[in-house]
C-alpha cells in the first residue's frame, strides 16, 4: 500500500539531504533523517492497520496528527542530546513548551478520530447486548447477500436453459439468424453469469473486510 522511503536525492537550497515518505492521504513529506523516515512509516502503517478511517477528512486529520508527532519525536531527540541535527545548541525551554503544546493538540485529534485510550477502553467494555446487535446486523447483511446470489443463480439458470433449448430446436440457418452458437452461449456465460457472480462476491468481501477491521 505504501512505498518505502526513497533513496536520498532531494536536496534543499542548503544542501541537506531529505528523505521522502508518503502521508496517510498519499502526499509526499520530506523529513530530515533516515531515522525520522523509518519512525514515520512505522507509525503511519500501525495507525492505518489498527484503525478504520472511512472518510478523507479522517485521513487529513491523521496527516496533521502525524506531522505533529514527527515534530515531537524530533524535538525530543534534540532535547535529549542538547543539539539539533546540525550540532547547534538548542533552547531546551522553548522545545519543552513546543512539545507540551503539540502534545495537547495531538490528544485532541486522537479523541476526534476515536483512537485515544478512552475510546479503546469504551470499545473493550462492549456489552453482550451490543455484541448481539452487531452479530444480528451482520447476519442480516449476509442473508441479503445469499438472497441476491440465489436470485442471480435462478434467473441466469432459466435464461441459460432457454438459450440451450432454443439452440437444440433450431437448425444451422435459424441459429445463424439468432446469432446463437456454442461460442456465443459461452461468451454469454462468461460475461453475464461468471462476471456478475464474481462481482457480487467481491462486493460482499469488501463488507466482510470492514467487519474484520472493526474487530481488530
Amino acid at each position: 500500500m505504501w512505498i518505502v522511503t526513497q533513496q536520498p536525492g532531494n536536496q534543499n537550497p542548503y544542501g541537506i539531504t531529505l528523505y521522502t515518505v508518503l502521508t496517510p492521504t498519499g502526499s509526499e513529506l520530506n523529513l530530515q533523517t533516515q531515522e525520522e523516515a523509518d519512525w514515520y512509516e512505522s507509525r503511519r502503517d500501525r495507525y492505518v492497520r489498527d484503525n478504520m478511517f472511512p472518510n478523507i477528512s479522517d485521513l487529513q486529520d491523521l496527516d496533521r496528527l502525524m506531522m505533529m508527532e514527527i515534530l515531537i519525536y524530533r524535538w525530543g531527540l534534540w532535547m535529549g542530546q542538547g543539539f539539533d541535527y546540525l550540532y547547534s545548541r538548542v533552547d531546551e525551554n522553548q522545545l519543552k513548551t513546543a512539545i507540551k503544546e503539540y502534545s495537547q493538540e495531538t490528544r485532541l485529534i486522537k479523541a476526534s478520530l476515536g483512537i485515544d485510550k478512552a475510546t479503546r477502553n469504551k470499545e473493550k467494555s462492549e456489552s453482550i447486548s451490543d455484541y448481539t446487535d452487531k452479530l444480528l446486523a451482520r447476519a442480516k447483511i449476509f442473508g441479503y447477500h445469499r438472497n441476491k446470489q440465489y436470485e442471480v443463480a435462478v434467473t441466469k439458470m432459466y435464461e441459460l436453459r432457454s438459450m440451450v433449448g432454443t439452440y437444440d430446436r433450431c437448425d444451422d440457418e435459424e441459429r445463424r439468424i439468432l446469432d446463437l452458437s456454442m461460442e456465443s452461449i459461452l461468451d454469454w456465460i462468461r460475461i453475464n453469469v461468471i462476471a456478475e457472480w464474481d462481482q457480487i462476491s467481491t462486493d460482499f468481501r469488501k463488507t466482510q473486510a470492514m467487519w474484520i477491521k472493526e474487530d481488530t
